[in-house]
């Protein structure tokens, strides 16, 4: 590394994403969702919804405290912004501390997080079968 490099890690990258999308969702109002347009390529170029096809409705819904809508939007969104959330306050409480980042490289080959992973998948096949 040269002088003045600095390296993020990854999961700190992350959760400063993940906190925003969550701050941005709160900052959009719920009628800017709704009837927008389709901004997916996936679903432009098959028809079919991606596996994160809603998200960005569902987080929104979830921030102005819609829950029933977040969850139709995208089952997994109110879990996203939860997690989102935890993350964000993970990685802060951990600077404070002193400690380093979070190894996201374990974090993601965790068993519950492989299996969560394939419940989503399951759920956007799922999805994808009813709206083909």
């Amino acid at each position: 590394m040269g002088t003045g490099t600095v390296r993020v890690a990854e999961s700190t990258v992350l959760a400063s994403i993940g906190a925003a999308a969550v701050v941005a969702a709160a900052c959009i109002p719920v009628s800017a969702v709704e009837d927008g347009p389709v901004i997916c390529p996936f679903r432009h170029l098959t028809g079919l919804p991606c596996p994160g096809c809603g998200l960005t409705r569902a987080f929104v819904y979830t921030m102005h405290g819609d829950w029933s809508a977040a969850v139709t939007a995208h089952a997994f969104g109110p879990f996203v912004v939860v997690l989102a959330m935890v993350s964000a306050v993970i990685m802060v409480v951990r600077r404070a501390r002193g400690s380093g980042p979070f190894a996201l490289r374990q974090a993601v080959t965790h068993p519950v997080v492989l299996l969560a992973v394939g419940v989503w998948m399951a759920y956007a096949i799922a999805r994808m079968i009813v709206a083909g």
